[in-house]
């Protein structure tokens, strides 16, 4: 029964439509005065007064269609939309004033002198309206924001004298709302004087990097340089660039405890919230895992995970898989670290010294290097370049030789790896020198692994580089 005539009516007969209103209105009131012998000077006036809106109508639509429709069209700061109506308002009140000044002999000016009263009644009783109306101006005026950005705004909503924070992502501006779509779907409409009393950060700029942090309360312990090193290796899980690597400081005390503040940056709201469950998660296991709970209002919230070694099993694999001889098992099996890892945790990073290797137990690693994309959203990822799985192992060249780490190593699934630490070679090389030629052999043999195309010549003197830089490392030369 009942028709969308917004969905059936196309843009072409509507316009049809007006054309035909105004014409037969226009041929109406020229036939009326033709047809009317003795007119009527009120008849004559009415016939005056609806010709000429007509005719102030139709120029309004032309200008508009014409010459601010076009202009407008392109502008993407602040409204677009409002700016438009308002300008055609302020074109309605010219046309307005020129008919009543033309037609009916009324000057604008007499009748805002003589409404002065009724005026500051009707302002009174609009004054909510019309704090809209001027602060959306203000917004148009001073574009700080615009749509599709996120936003967080902090100010008190419901009159009460606490402070909220609303984020979205703004879908529309009006001359009364603000529209913000937030991260659940649903649609907060905010009016525009609110906003404007209101502290905006705008969180989605198209471009740049933003700093974000979060804090943590630890034990005091003699070792927290420890779990700041380890914290910042993990944190490398983040997807970052090099010159703003994600970081740690002790920023103060709480609680009879340390505070830990953790500093990440990111492109966008998304992709600071997506980092920010990533780098909370690493950093709940991680600190437990090192020996540094968590602390609360009612003491330490977290039970400590011992360390863990491997079995005499799994070091025969591992001393197989380095090429080392089975009798290092016992020196080396007290060194020798368990680690689990979480998803998105960060195992070594490039650039940073190096001073362990590892060797893949469980699950999957990747190497990975940095990409900016704008798909799925703006922001940092990682693309993968290479991945280790069980029986692979890396890390070798900063341990023998100790140069800078050359790649970033993320997991991408939960994992087991052996850590192999620079100490426990040491004590091992001290009794048997000789040892130092199969440490040789496992350079070697990543060297074959990435150029099988080298000479033997260049073999041979890539041996004796690395047998001297392992020698100069471990103190053997």
């Amino acid at each position: 029964m009942f028709r969308d005539l917004r969905t059936r009516v196309s843009e072409t007969r509507r316009t049809t439509a007006w054309v035909l209103l105004l014409l037969i209105v226009t041929i109406g009131s020229f036939l009326m005065v033709r047809l009317s012998t003795t007119p009527h000077p009120v008849f004559l006036s009415g016939t005056r007064i609806v010709f000429w809106t007509g005719v102030a109508f139709l120029s309004v639509r032309l200008v508009t269609f014409l010459l601010i429709d076009p202009l407008l069209r392109e502008r993407k700061t602040a409204a677009p939309g409002f700016a438009r109506d308002l300008l055609v308002l302020v074109l309605y009140g010219f046309v307005l004033a020129g008919v009543l000044k033309e037609v009916v002999g009324v000057s604008i000016t007499q009748l805002l002198g003589t409404g002065a009263i009724a005026a500051a009644v009707v302002g009174l009783s609009m004054q909510e309206t019309l704090g809209n109306l001027f602060a959306g101006i203000s917004l148009h005026m001073d574009p700080a924001f615009q749509e599709g950005d996120w936003i967080e705004i902090t100010g008190s909503w419901r009159g009460g004298p606490g402070r909220e924070t609303l984020v979205g992502q703004v879908v529309g501006i009006t001359w009364r709302t603000v529209q913000m779509k937030n991260d659940f779907g649903d649609m907060d409409i905010i009016p525009n004087r609110l906003i404007a009393q209101a502290v905006v950060t705008n969180l989605y700029a198209p471009t740049g990097l933003h700093k974000r942090s979060f804090k943590l309360v630890v034990v005091p312990n003699a070792d927290l340089h420890i779990a700041i090193e380890k914290l910042t290796t993990a944190l490398a899980g983040i997807p970052h660039f090099s010159y703003r690597p994600p970081e740690v400081v002790v920023c103060g005390s709480d609680l009879g405890g340390a505070i830990l503040e953790f500093r990440y940056w990111t492109l966008g709201w998304r992709d600071s919230r997506n980092s920010l469950y990533l780098a909370t998660r690493i950093a709940t296991s991680v600190l437990p895992r090192e020996g540094f709970p968590l602390l609360g209002p009612n003491g330490p919230t977290s039970e400590l995970i011992p360390k863990s070694h491997p079995t005499e099993a799994q070091m025969q694999d591992l001393l197989a898989l380095l090429r080392l001889p089975p009798r290092m098992s016992q020196d080396l099996q007290p060194s020798v670290l368990l680690r689990r890892l979480g998803p998105g945790e960060g195992v070594i990073r490039e650039g940073d010294p190096g001073h362990s290797i590892f060797a893949v137990v469980h699950g999957l690693l990747g190497v990975v290097k940095v990409a900016e994309r704008m798909e799925p959203y703006n922001g940092i990822f990682w693309d993968t370049i290479a991945t280790l799985g069980p029986g692979a192992w890396f890390g070798e060249a900063s341990l023998l030789t100790g140069a800078p780490r050359n790649a970033t190593v993320v997991a991408e699934t939960a994992s087991e790896i052996l850590e192999v630490p620079k100490a426990a070679f040491e004590a091992c090389l001290k009794r048997e020198p000789d040892l130092v030629h199969h440490l040789v052999d496992l350079m070697e043999a990543r060297a074959k692994e990435s150029d099988a195309q080298d000479s033997a010549d260049r073999k041979s003197l890539l041996r004796e580089i690395w047998l001297k830089q392992i020698k100069t490392w471990f103190g053997m030369a």
